[in-house]
């Protein structure tokens, strides 16, 4: 895998070819990071809501009315 002092050799020694594959293999690593933990953080937050019951109805039940 390319990493950043690969990028600098490639720049330092005019290679514009070469830098720009390690350039985009660096970015595909990086974006492909990102978005492994972005599933990973939507699938948690899809699948551990709690239920959320309406504050009319919860103050209904209290002062003894039914809802309908």
């Amino acid at each position: 895998m390319p990493d950043v002092s690969d990028l600098v050799y490639h720049a330092a020694q005019q290679q514009p070819a070469e830098f720009e594959t390690t350039f985009k293999d660096i970015m595909f690593d990086r974006i492909a990071t990102a978005i492994d933990a972005k599933k990973v953080e939507v699938a948690q937050a899809m699948f551990n809501t709690t239920e959320i019951e309406d504050t009319e109805e919860l103050e209904d039940q209290e002062d003894g009315e039914t809802t309908q």
